[in-house]
């Protein structure tokens, strides 16, 4: 006897419908799931997962962290009659902002049902309590015969030890089961899937040997078939397989497990999409060390120490987590500010530059950090001061602490350079800045 019960394709129909931008109505981007599995007494155990990608969501900054609450409602239905409704309140929390935005970091959460009936028809709705985003989707579930073979196959990105609270709802004999909700594995995170499944045996064929076969197909090309012979000695067998992602073709696969027993055959099946994306390496400069520079302006002294010591691939990524990072905290994209910043740096040598390029002197340097100023008053030092008299700028800025900033050219060659600052933190004001000016600087010109 041969049988074959697919599961239908709740996730990759959630992909294509991204894809086409059918989420513009749900507005809450997220993924949803569902595994089935047989308790002792033959019933379905019926498993949700869902995950909400971190970026999708819409947080609140609370006591030094950052939260999120999803109101989430299950409605279970048997021919047009509601069989009941859950609800779940998700209270996320997250320790840092720039999670918010992450590509890769999302929650998860799962609802177990014991099936009472053979068919249920779910309807899913998901509510971003802060910004009134919504996600809603509906589906239908047949239950396992309670003489199934095999449940269904639940695809895991990681597997791992944890005794923790956290993810309670997936551990498995001390083990931690990350489900891939999305069906999306990305190769620079996962080298291996893991496919959890469950085998249920007849006392009568408790100790006769079983054939367990998994197939990866792409493209109609067959790329994996693996066999493994067991014998079961439960009735209630759990496996675990690992799936190597390195080696594989990055694309969309078909793939499916058969049990062979006796006679009977018995067969699941599952999708996923391995992923290989291109890693973008974000820069104004050619020259790490330049960007390096530039990076100062904005961090001082929460650059890295051991700069010197990291290869120009390690550089070059920390670089571009500076920008990332940058666009996150000024809410715009990555292409804006990388512009802005580039705009400014361009300025700054055609207005700025002695004998070095016009971004390295200080003028350049508070340039680049503040932009224009609202206010440039010019003068010229009086004889009292400690040399001859020497051309000064004074620049303000109206926003944030209302900056002052004074410049004199010491040299008279045009290279200003900063001698006192107020307001600006990352500056240092040179102890002797009245001397240069002359004690009888009128004080009053730095009001802001």
């Amino acid at each position: 006897m041969n049988i074959s019960i697919f599961k239908k394709s709740l996730l990759l129909c959630i992909l294509i419908a991204s894809s086409l931008g059918l989420f513009a109505q749900a507005k809450l981007n997220m993924y949803i799931d569902y595994n089935r599995f047989l308790d002792h007494e033959g019933n379905t155990i019926l498993l949700i997962d869902y995950e909400i990608p971190y970026r999708s969501l819409l947080f609140l900054a609370h006591n030094n962290a950052f939260f999120a609450q999803v109101e989430v409602e299950i409605q279970v239905a048997n021919q047009d009659s509601v069989i009941y409704t859950h609800q779940v309140s998700d209270n996320i929390g997250i320790s840092s902002k720039h999670d918010a935005s992450s590509n890769v970091k999302s929650y998860l959460n799962r609802i177990s049902f014991l099936m009472s009936e053979e068919h249920y028809d779910i309807s899913f709705t998901a509510t971003d309590l802060l910004s009134k985003n919504s996600f809603v989707w509906s589906f239908g579930v047949d239950a396992l015969s309670p003489r199934s073979r095999i449940s269904d196959l639940e695809l895991n990105s990681r597997v791992y030890v944890d005794s923790s609270a956290y993810l309670e709802k997936f551990r498995r004999q001390g083990k931690v089961y990350e489900p891939t909700v999305s069906a999306i594995l990305r190769r620079q995170y996962h080298e291996n899937a893991h496919l959890y499944l469950e085998i249920y045996t007849p006392e009568e064929e408790l100790g006769e040997s079983q054939l367990l076969n998994l197939s990866l197909e792409q493209n109609g090309i067959l790329i994996v078939d693996e066999y493994m012979d067991f014998i079961p000695t439960k009735p209630h067998e759990s496996f675990t397989l690992k799936i190597p992602l390195t080696d594989l073709p990055a694309g969309k696969y078909q793939a499916w497990v058969s049990l062979q027993a006796r006679e009977y055959q018995e067969d699941r099946d599952f999708e996923f999409v391995l992923s290989e994306e291109i890693e973008t390496m974000l820069s104004i400069f050619n020259s790490p060390d330049d960007e390096y520079q530039l990076m100062r302006y904005f961090m001082a002294s929460n650059m890295p120490a051991n700069w010197d010591n990291m290869d120009i691939d390690t550089k070059r990524r920390h670089i571009s987590n500076f920008w990332r990072n940058m666009a996150i905290a000024t809410r715009m994209t990555e292409t804006e500010v990388m512009d802005l910043i580039n705009s400014r740096v361009e300025h700054a040598n055609r207005f700025y530059s002695h004998l070095r390029p016009g971004w390295t002197t200080d003028m350049g340097r508070i340039y680049i950090r503040n932009g224009a100023p609202d206010d440039i008053e010019k003068g010229t030092s009086s004889d009292e001061s400690r040399f001859v008299r020497k051309d000064y700028q004074i620049w303000k800025y109206h926003s944030g602490n209302r900056p002052v900033y004074i410049f004199i050219d010491i040299q008279m060659n045009n290279n200003y350079r900063l001698i006192y600052a107020s307001g600006d933190d990352m500056e240092i004001t040179n102890p002797d800045w009245l001397r240069y000016l002359g004690g009888d600087f009128d004080v009053s010109l730095l009001r802001n």
